[in-house]
């Protein structure tokens, strides 16, 4: 220290440990006589506290090399003398070394004066004749950026210290600690001086001093009383009161306490009794279903008809091909005097037809490409898209393929509005002459939707009599799932509905009206995978899918009705296929009741200690009644519900794990940080914020897309080199499965179906897209980690890891499509991998998409010459062959190199819930990845897994390429300050 005026800098007082241009310590001895105790030791600790960003309490304590600050009466001036590197104060008196220590904590920022002295004269500070500025009080109030504590469970939390409901990269401290004279001892002192230089560790910004200064925002006393207590007098008033021999034990354990999110005990008690609260939920009702099988019912309609004599018959039913074959042969048994009887299928029957009776044709013929005219959909007023009979084709080009060696780009559709059938196929020889290689009509019904405006036309089951090839008879014989689905839309809907329709504001919304509906289902249906890609046919998955969705869209549509806006929460929809060849279908539907009580406003009013000091009891006070409750600590859980989160957290050491909150089923959601360690006791991650870039992933949002949780812990491994040099300048905070409750459901729903994509499991427990209850007080813990993170870290950029379908998703009683509620259609992968950037609407708007244009050209780049770029490259064919080519609207793609990267509207919405959108004046940038990963496994898997982590090595080297510059403000109070939100820079290499 070659200057008095370092004292607040790593050359003086404060040290870096880990080396990385970062204050991470206290490099200070206090030696305190007995005897001697100036109150303005508090502020001085509180400057030495802020000026860190890491901390140990014990620069009380004799270190080695550290600098020792002596204090030695003298009957001559007030003064601090810098001798051998040691600090020395010459006092009068006491009170003129506690004005001349709140002084030295007040001395403005950026002195490079040289000067080995500082004297305080007439209540101000000299270096020679020279005045020395200190930070002027300045009377905020509280603010926004005020850490408030109206329950004592918020003094320390995790986000450092008091609550708030908005994040924000400032934290103010604005605070006044009176003690009793005749508390005043050194002991005290001491513990109070480790007591606030901890809270201002935890601040980007203070206001001095902290003593003598009853206008500010908390106000913290400590009293003498019969009883070592810690009471909240009223919100933001704060006492500490007991025995003069007892207190300094009890603020040593309080100023030393941890919150139980990072494995401590404190606010434990609150979050322990809120998780006992949680109960088993009643039965609401129960309905059972059964009927004739439709094959069954065909069977009674053929033997209802006369006259079949020497006539065609056509059958479609919803069999596989070996049970549609036994019955040709059965049936033609039974049934002697017809000619013919062929039995297609009822579920994607043009994909059968030409699988099962165009394919067998063009292994004895030549053909260099085929045709395939459709005809367009005509349905009135129907869901369908336009190419409604294009989409059940698929992926009909690529099983050609396979089957036969044809290239799939050598197979064509030609949409066509007059066409006499649904399908015909045509044949192209050497010489491009067509043939004729057959075509079909597909039956179908006719349905009206939930909104009860539009009709859906699904795929019907029949039996048809032709003679001389023309069509004479048609009866419409409606598929098992038709009439299940009927029944469960006119039956099991309403009664729902009229049984949770007394409800209270807020449910459907932040809250649902039941706990969950399971509907347990079984049905004799084709089930197995193509080998094209990782298609499958699956009548029960799309069954499986119409359920779900189509149940959102009755509550949505019943919002609507009655409140103007849609009901998106009305409760979890569960629902289980189960395969059971050759039987009648039958089902069963539960629902379980949603116990709507409002929230317990507990207020932790009190604390008390034990007779040695440490935290013994907490009382909570609801104002109907109070809970004694004792204090002990969170450990986390042995296991995690996840595997591979489990066998990472068993077997690393490096990161902080910590656990912020519980999901509404009660599993701990750990948050893995990252960042330079200095082995210091506490550390304060917004502070770390100011001086270096924060990223912060989320994986596992939506359940169902299973590739986001192992790539992160993925990325975690394989990047640890590179990290050691990028935690430098980034911290990383990575929440690796934010949804375990919907993991817990998919981990029911996969036990039987384990390929299927299982949308019902992409929402919490009770169905809730709980990313809209963020910022909310909530019962739905999972909502609550996201802001906590944005609360802690003030992140500069987002990213939020996701999937889309593995293979198709039809809904035939939605339209065919994916859900109608969706803008865009997502029936097949558009990519290996994509992203999305959110962007802001208002002032930041020109920043965020100059920052998304870097972020998409730099992740382009990382793509560029991989199997990504590849796949890519294949599925974005496949999507323009199936969709886009035909209704870009509706299939749009927005081409980055290498990459789609979407920012439209439609398919990027923003909420208030989302960090860019409500913190647009600090956040630099969001963005999401979409994987092609529900549900997959294997291989298929690894590129996924492959694919997200390239994605955010991309991202975070781009942020890693950002430069920051950080000040200290000292025009109102201290602040430490960088501009926001960071500007990204497009970086060749």
């Amino acid at each position: 220290m070659n200057s008095i005026f370092s004292i607040w800098t790593t050359e003086g007082l404060l040290c870096d440990k880990n080396r990385d241009g970062v204050a991470d310590g206290v490099s200070a001895f206090i030696d305190l006589p007995e005897g001697l105790a100036p109150i303005g030791l508090i502020d001085f600790c509180a400057r030495l506290g802020f000026e860190t960003t890491a901390l140990s309490l014990d620069f009380f304590e004799q270190k080695e090399n550290a600098v020792k600050i002596s204090f030695v009466y003298s009957e001559s001036n007030t003064l601090l003398k810098l001798e051998n590197q040691n600090l020395i104060f010459l006092y009068k008196d006491e009170p003129e070394l506690s004005s001349f220590l709140k002084l030295l904590a007040a001395m403005k920022p950026g002195i490079n004066e040289g000067s080995s002295s500082l004297e305080l004269r007439e209540g101000r500070l000299f270096a020679g004749q020279k005045e020395i500025p200190v930070l002027s009080d300045f009377r905020q109030g509280e603010t926004e950026t005020s850490p408030k504590i109206t329950s004592l469970s918020h003094l320390w939390n995790f986000s450092g210290l008091g609550k708030s409901n908005e994040a924000s990269p400032v934290k103010l401290l604005d605070l006044n600690i009176g003690i009793e004279e005749s508390l005043q001892t050194s002991a005290l002192l001491r513990e109070a001086c480790y007591f606030v230089a901890r809270m201002a560790m935890n601040s980007t910004k203070i206001s001095f001093p902290l003593t003598g200064k009853p206008s500010a925002v908390i106000q913290f006393d400590i009293t003498e009383g019969t009883e070592t207590a810690f009471e909240l007098v009223k919100g933001n008033h704060l006492v500490l009161k007991g025995q003069k021999d007892v207190l300094p034990q009890a603020l040593h354990h309080l100023a030393r306490a941890k919150h139980w999110s990072e494995e401590g005990a404190f606010g434990y008690w609150e979050q322990e009794y809120k998780l006992s609260q949680k109960a088993e939920e009643p039965l609401l009702f129960e309905l059972e279903w059964t009927d004739e099988s439709e094959v069954q019912l065909a069977f009674e309609k053929l033997k209802e008809l006369k006259n079949l004599d020497d006539a065609d018959i056509e059958l479609f039913l919803s069999e596989p091909l070996d049970i549609r074959k036994k019955i040709e042969s059965e049936w033609k048994a039974e049934f002697p005097a017809i000619r013919s009887l062929s039995v297609r299928s009822s579920f994607k029957p043009g994909l059968h037809w030409i699988n099962e009776e165009i394919v067998p044709q063009l292994l004895s013929k030549k053909v260099k490409r085929i045709e395939i005219k459709v005809q367009a959909e005509k349905g009135a007023n129907g869901l369908e898209l336009p190419i409604r009979w294009i989409q059940e084709m698929y992926p009909v080009d690529r099983c050609i393929e396979e089957a036969i060696g044809l290239d799939a780009n050598l197979i064509s559709f030609h949409l066509e509005e007059d066409l006499p059938h649904t399908y015909e196929v045509y044949g192209f020889d050497e010489q491009d002459k067509p043939m004729l290689l057959g075509y079909l009509d597909v039956p179908v019904s006719k349905m009206t939707y939930l909104d009860g405006e539009r009709f859906v036309y699904p795929v019907s089951s029949a039996v048809r009599i032709r003679r001389n090839v023309n069509l004479t008879e048609e009866h419409l014989i409606l598929t098992d799932r038709e009439r299940f689905y009927r029944f469960y839309v006119n039956d099991v809907l309403p009664k729902l509905w009229q049984t949770v329709s007394d409800y209270r504001s807020g449910q459907g919304h932040i809250r649902p009206f039941f706990d969950r509906l399971e509907i347990d289902v079984w049905m004799s249906e084709e089930e197995r995978k193509l080998f094209v890609d990782e298609e499958r046919i699956s009548s029960l998955e799309a069954l499986h899918e119409d359920l779900y969705f189509n149940t959102l869209d009755y509550f949505a549509y019943r919002g609507e009705e009655i409140e103007g806006k849609p009901f998106n929460a009305p409760g979890g929809v569960h629902p289980f296929m189960h395969i059971r060849t050759g039987e009648k279908p039958a089902a069963r539907i539960q629902v379980f009741s949603w116990e709507d009580e409002p929230q317990e406003n507990w207020i932790t009013k009190a604390i008390h200690f034990d007779e040695d000091g440490s935290l013994s009891q907490a009382v909570m006070n609801n104002e109907i009644k109070e809970l004694a409750l004792s204090i002990h600590k969170f450990e986390k859980p042995a296991h995690h519900i996840h595997l591979d989160v489990e066998e990472w957290l068993q077997g690393q050491s490096r990161y902080q794990v910590v656990y912020p909150d519980h999901s509404y089923r009660g599993h701990a959601i750990p948050v893995i940080e990252c960042y330079m360690d200095s082995g210091e006791e506490f550390y304060s991650p917004l502070k770390l914020s100011v001086f270096k870039k924060t990223i912060f992933l989320e994986a596992g949002h939506h359940s169902n897309e299973v590739s986001s949780t192992p790539a992160i812990l993925q990325f975690l491994s394989r990047a640890e080199d590179m990290l050691k040099d990028w935690l430098k300048d980034v911290n990383v905070v990575i929440l690796p499965l934010a949804n375990p409750d919907g993991y817990e459901l998919l981990t029911k729903l996969t036990k039987e179906h384990p390929e299927w994509k299982h949308h019902a499991a992409r929402y919490n427990a009770v169905g809730l897209e709980y990313s809209t209850v963020r910022f909310h007080d909530t019962v739905f813990g999972e909502a609550n980690i996201y802001p906590e993170i944005l609360r802690r870290w003030a992140p500069d950029v987002i990213v939020d890891d996701h999937g889309i379908p593995s293979h198709e998703w039809v809904q035939p009683f939605a339209g065919y499509n994916s859900p109608p509620r969706f803008p865009v259609s997502y029936f097949l992968p558009s990519a290996k991998i994509y992203g999305i950037g959110r962007l802001s609407t208002g002032a930041y708007r020109p920043k965020h998409e100059a920052n998304l244009e870097t972020i998409v050209d730099h992740v382009s780049r990382f793509i560029q010459d991989t199997f990504i770029e590849s796949e890519n490259k294949y599925w974005q064919k496949r999507f323009i062959k199936y969709g886009n080519q035909w209704l870009p609207d509706v299939f749009p793609i927005e081409e980055a190199p290498g990459i789609h990267f979407y920012r439209m509207a439609d398919v990027t919405p923003s909420y208030s819930t989302i960090g860019i959108t409500r913190y647009p004046e600090w956040i630099a940038a969001e963005v999401i990845s979409e994987a092609n990963d529900e549900v997959v496994y294997g291989e298929v898997l690894s590129g996924c897994v492959e694919a997200h982590i390239v994605f955010d090595l991309a991202i975070l080297d781009t942020l890693a390429r950002a430069d920051i510059k950080v000040k200290q403000n000292g025009d109102q109070g201290l602040e430490y300050q960088r501009i926001r939100p960071l500007q990204l820079q497009n970086v060749k290499g």
